[in-house]
């Protein structure tokens, strides 16, 4: 039975090491004038990037939403790519094959940071200009990110579950073990 105890214990305590909040926010870009798109992505608490993406030194962080609707239509086949390659340039995104590329500027704010690997994307509103155009005039696309994270639900985690249920499987253990002797003895 002491066998039992300390295996109990141990597994317990290994459980509640791996114990952790999961949380996932989920932010939506709209991208405005004169070409309108809208997409989703997810990222952590901290809002770095989970949505699968590639990086790649000459193309930027490449993903491919599957929600991504291009004026008003689905675009399943277009892919994302946002770079923040030039120095000058505060950040560039473009939607392929759809072919407009757009440049937000170093004196405004970053679409993204963190490292190439790791984006960070926040909340915000980014004034882009169309980096295909001859002379960019900043303003002419108008990039919102906002967050639209469901409140969290109150589900726990199958590893919480299962340490709850070795918790109760202990004390039953130790109840079976202990009985008290509730009967009358003798003086």
């Amino acid at each position: 039975m002491n066998r039992l105890f300390y295996v109990l214990v141990l597994l317990c305590c290994a459980l509640f090491i791996g114990v952790g909040v999961a949380s996932a926010d989920t932010l939506e870009f709209t991208l405005t004038r004169p070409v309108a798109a809208v997409f989703d992505m997810t990222v952590n608490s901290s809002g770095v990037l989970t949505t699968p993406f590639t990086f790649s030194p000459n193309f930027g962080v490449r993903l491919q939403p599957a929600n991504l609707t291009v004026n008003g239509a689905a675009a399943p086949t277009d892919f994302l790519v946002f770079y923040n390659a030039d120095p000058a340039i505060g950040g560039g995104f473009a939607i392929f094959p759809s072919a407009f590329s757009l440049a937000a500027y170093a004196s405004g704010p970053q679409i993204y940071g963190g490292t190439e690997n790791a984006p960070i994307f926040l909340p915000g509103n980014f004034s882009l200009a169309d980096g295909t155009a001859t002379t960019p005039v900043i303003g002419t696309y108008t990039l919102t990110i906002k967050d639209i994270s469901s409140v969290p639900t109150l589900t726990p985690e199958p590893s919480v579950t299962i340490l709850l249920a070795i918790g109760l499987l202990a004390v039953g253990l130790a109840v079976l073990r202990f009985k008290p002797n509730f009967g009358v003895s003798a003086i």
